[in-house]
Protein backbone atom coordinates (compact mmCIF):
# COMPACT_ATOMS: atom_id res chain seq x y z
CA UNK A 1 0.00 0.00 0.00
CA UNK A 2 1.43 3.34 -1.04
CA UNK A 3 1.46 5.54 2.06
CA UNK A 4 1.03 8.78 0.12
CA UNK A 5 -1.61 7.80 -2.43
CA UNK A 6 -5.20 8.60 -1.50
CA UNK A 7 -7.22 5.61 -0.36
CA UNK A 8 -10.70 4.79 -1.58
CA UNK A 9 -12.58 3.45 1.43
CA UNK A 10 -16.11 2.21 0.93
CA UNK A 11 -18.72 1.81 3.65
CA UNK A 12 -18.28 -1.45 5.57
CA UNK A 13 -19.78 -4.54 3.94
CA UNK A 14 -21.98 -7.00 5.74
CA UNK A 15 -23.82 -7.11 9.03
CA UNK A 16 -22.02 -7.26 12.39
CA UNK A 17 -22.49 -10.68 13.96
CA UNK A 18 -24.03 -12.18 10.80
CA UNK A 19 -21.36 -14.43 9.26
CA UNK A 20 -23.29 -15.77 6.28
CA UNK A 21 -24.67 -12.40 5.18
CA UNK A 22 -21.25 -10.79 5.56
CA UNK A 23 -19.47 -13.62 3.74
CA UNK A 24 -21.98 -13.42 0.87
CA UNK A 25 -21.35 -9.67 0.54
CA UNK A 26 -17.58 -10.22 0.67
CA UNK A 27 -17.57 -13.00 -1.92
CA UNK A 28 -19.67 -10.92 -4.32
CA UNK A 29 -17.22 -8.06 -3.82
CA UNK A 30 -14.18 -10.34 -4.29
CA UNK A 31 -15.50 -11.58 -7.64
CA UNK A 32 -14.53 -8.18 -9.07
CA UNK A 33 -10.91 -8.87 -8.18
CA UNK A 34 -10.93 -12.51 -9.23
CA UNK A 35 -11.68 -11.76 -12.86
CA UNK A 36 -8.97 -9.07 -13.06
CA UNK A 37 -6.30 -11.15 -11.34
CA UNK A 38 -5.68 -8.36 -8.83
CA UNK A 39 -3.22 -8.99 -6.03
CA UNK A 40 -4.15 -7.86 -2.57
CA UNK A 41 -3.98 -8.29 1.15
CA UNK A 42 -6.48 -9.80 3.54
CA UNK A 43 -6.04 -8.28 7.00
CA UNK A 44 -7.93 -9.99 9.81
CA UNK A 45 -8.68 -7.57 12.64
CA UNK A 46 -9.55 -8.78 16.13
CA UNK A 47 -9.89 -7.37 19.62
CA UNK A 48 -8.50 -10.52 21.30
CA UNK A 49 -4.87 -11.50 21.55
CA UNK A 50 -3.85 -15.05 22.39
CA UNK A 51 -7.42 -16.38 22.53
CA UNK A 52 -8.15 -17.68 19.03
CA UNK A 53 -10.79 -20.14 20.27
CA UNK A 54 -13.07 -17.20 21.12
CA UNK A 55 -11.86 -14.56 18.69
CA UNK A 56 -14.08 -12.62 16.37
CA UNK A 57 -12.71 -10.93 13.28
CA UNK A 58 -13.53 -8.08 10.99
CA UNK A 59 -11.74 -7.94 7.65
CA UNK A 60 -9.88 -5.27 5.73
CA UNK A 61 -9.11 -6.01 2.07
CA UNK A 62 -6.56 -3.90 0.26
CA UNK A 63 -6.03 -3.91 -3.50
CA UNK A 64 -3.98 -0.92 -4.60
CA UNK A 65 -5.71 2.21 -3.34
CA UNK A 66 -9.03 0.40 -2.79
CA UNK A 67 -9.81 -0.54 0.81
CA UNK A 68 -12.81 -2.65 1.68
CA UNK A 69 -13.86 -3.23 5.27
CA UNK A 70 -16.16 -6.07 6.32
CA UNK A 71 -18.18 -6.10 9.52
CA UNK A 72 -17.08 -8.13 12.52
CA UNK A 73 -18.73 -11.44 11.71
CA UNK A 74 -15.94 -13.99 11.26
CA UNK A 75 -14.39 -16.54 13.59
CA UNK A 76 -15.43 -18.68 16.55
CA UNK A 77 -17.06 -15.82 18.48
CA UNK A 78 -19.91 -16.20 15.97
CA UNK A 79 -20.22 -19.97 16.33
CA UNK A 80 -19.86 -22.55 13.60
CA UNK A 81 -21.19 -20.18 10.89
CA UNK A 82 -18.49 -17.68 11.89
CA UNK A 83 -15.77 -20.32 11.66
CA UNK A 84 -17.05 -21.55 8.31
CA UNK A 85 -17.10 -18.00 6.97
CA UNK A 86 -13.57 -17.34 8.24
CA UNK A 87 -12.31 -20.58 6.75
CA UNK A 88 -13.89 -19.86 3.36
CA UNK A 89 -12.50 -16.31 3.24
CA UNK A 90 -8.98 -17.39 4.19
CA UNK A 91 -9.04 -20.22 1.65
CA UNK A 92 -10.12 -17.72 -1.03
CA UNK A 93 -7.12 -15.54 -0.14
CA UNK A 94 -4.78 -18.54 -0.28
CA UNK A 95 -6.18 -19.72 -3.62
CA UNK A 96 -5.60 -16.25 -5.10
CA UNK A 97 -2.17 -15.81 -3.51
CA UNK A 98 -3.19 -12.81 -1.42
CA UNK A 99 -1.14 -12.00 1.67
CA UNK A 100 -2.88 -12.82 4.94
CA UNK A 101 -2.10 -10.49 7.82
CA UNK A 102 -3.51 -9.89 11.29
CA UNK A 103 -3.72 -7.02 13.70
CA UNK A 104 -5.16 -6.67 17.18
CA UNK A 105 -6.95 -3.50 18.27
CA UNK A 106 -8.31 -2.71 21.71
CA UNK A 107 -12.10 -2.97 21.97
CA UNK A 108 -12.96 0.72 21.62
CA UNK A 109 -10.58 1.27 18.69
CA UNK A 110 -11.81 -1.93 17.05
CA UNK A 111 -15.42 -0.78 16.92
CA UNK A 112 -14.57 2.76 15.83
CA UNK A 113 -12.12 1.77 13.07
CA UNK A 114 -14.31 -0.98 11.61
CA UNK A 115 -17.63 0.85 11.82
CA UNK A 116 -16.31 4.22 10.61
CA UNK A 117 -13.05 3.63 8.75
CA UNK A 118 -11.01 6.62 7.65
CA UNK A 119 -7.71 6.97 5.85
CA UNK A 120 -5.59 7.72 8.91
CA UNK A 121 -6.98 4.82 10.93
CA UNK A 122 -6.66 2.37 8.04
CA UNK A 123 -3.03 3.39 7.46
CA UNK A 124 -2.30 2.81 11.17
CA UNK A 125 -4.08 -0.55 11.06
CA UNK A 126 -2.03 -1.68 8.06
CA UNK A 127 1.20 -0.51 9.66
CA UNK A 128 0.38 -2.44 12.85
CA UNK A 129 -0.57 -5.63 11.01
CA UNK A 130 1.77 -8.60 10.85
CA UNK A 131 2.13 -11.39 8.32
CA UNK A 132 0.22 -14.42 9.50
CA UNK A 133 0.13 -18.10 8.68
CA UNK A 134 -3.26 -18.67 7.01
CA UNK A 135 -3.37 -22.18 8.49
CA UNK A 136 -4.04 -20.86 12.00
CA UNK A 137 -7.43 -19.56 10.87
CA UNK A 138 -8.41 -22.95 9.51
CA UNK A 139 -8.06 -24.80 12.84
CA UNK A 140 -11.37 -25.07 14.61
CA UNK A 141 -11.52 -24.46 18.39
CA UNK A 142 -10.49 -27.45 20.49
CA UNK A 143 -13.88 -27.59 22.24
CA UNK A 144 -15.54 -28.13 18.85
CA UNK A 145 -13.32 -30.99 17.61
CA UNK A 146 -15.51 -33.87 18.71
CA UNK A 147 -18.65 -32.11 17.50
CA UNK A 148 -17.05 -31.37 14.09
CA UNK A 149 -15.83 -34.96 13.82
CA UNK A 150 -19.48 -36.07 13.96
CA UNK A 151 -20.43 -33.88 10.95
Amino acid sequence: MNTTAPLQIADPLGVPGAPQETLTAMMAHLERFHSGGAVGQLILVTDRQGDRDRAGYAVVLITGPVVTVAAQAFGPRYGQPGMQALEQLVRWAQDHEWLVRETVLNGSDFTRVIDEPDTTEIRKLVAASNPSDPGIYLVWPAAWKEERWQD
